[in-house]
């Protein structure tokens, strides 16, 4: 393959759910090769705690692009649970990441927000919403929903969600440790069975736990099966 030369990626399932996974978990370089070449370093890398679901996602990305890369384990950091991470370089995923998709490289934390082009095809929306969800939702108090410092990617998915006719709220707050503002979006119980039935996640692992924690039938969206994948 050509490094050289940028080849399209197409915007199907798979890559809106890898968008989805790279704005919850991911980062985008930002820097240079070293300080002799300055030509960008097409650096991606996901760091996630749950190593099967990182496998997952490494073998979907690995069926779009060619990469030898494996998932690393990091050095344990005190009081902090165990990570690994996925870290790739790709010049045309790098582009359609930050070109297409418009995600930003660098820290994203507070200006990322749902890419534009998402709207735009309204049968990507589950697909994306997978890959958010499976990095950055999770349990909510008594129901699921998603946590951000950013206010535009909140809105962005409750967009999304309005659109998908699921009912929600949305809150915020102030961390005091980092003395930094938080976002967040509730489902409303009447929606969480609709919303766990229709989104294809792919950590299984969070899936358990959040079927369990809102009572949703495990034999539902094929959890069962999923279980029983996770236990051989």
């Amino acid at each position: 393959m050509n490094i050289g030369k940028i080849y399209k990626i197409p915007l199907n399932e798979k890559t809106a759910y890898i968008a989805g996974v790279i704005i919850g978990d991911g980062n985008i370089s930002n820097a240079t090769k070293s300080k002799e070449d300055k030509s960008p370093d097409y650096r991606i890398t996901i760091e996630l705690a749950e190593k099967g679901y990182l496998l997952r996602v490494t073998s979907l990305i690995k069926s779009i692009i060619k990469t030898r890369s494996q998932v690393v384990k990091r050095k344990p950091r005190e009081r902090k649970q165990q990570h690994y991470y996925f870290q790739f370089r790709n010049k045309s995923f790098y582009y359609f990441l930050t070109k297409d998709l418009g995600i930003p490289a660098g820290n994203k934390c507070s200006s990322v927000q749902v890419p534009k082009i998402i709207f735009k095809n309204p049968n990507l929306y589950w697909s994306f919403l997978a890959g958010l969800f499976d990095t950055d939702g999770g349990i909510r108090s008594n129901t699921i929903g998603f946590t951000s410092s950013s206010n535009e990617l909140i809105s962005g998915t409750g967009r999304i969600l309005k659109n998908l006719k699921i009912s929600y709220n949305t809150e915020s707050w102030v961390n005091k440790k980092y003395n930094k503002e938080y976002y967040g979006l509730k489902i409303n119980k009447k929606s969480t069975d609709r919303f766990l039935n229709n989104i294809p996640m792919k950590n299984y692992e969070k899936q358990k736990k959040v079927f369990r924690h809102v009572g949703v039938p495990e034999r539902s969206n094929g959890l069962d099966n999923f279980l029983n994948k996770i236990k051989n």
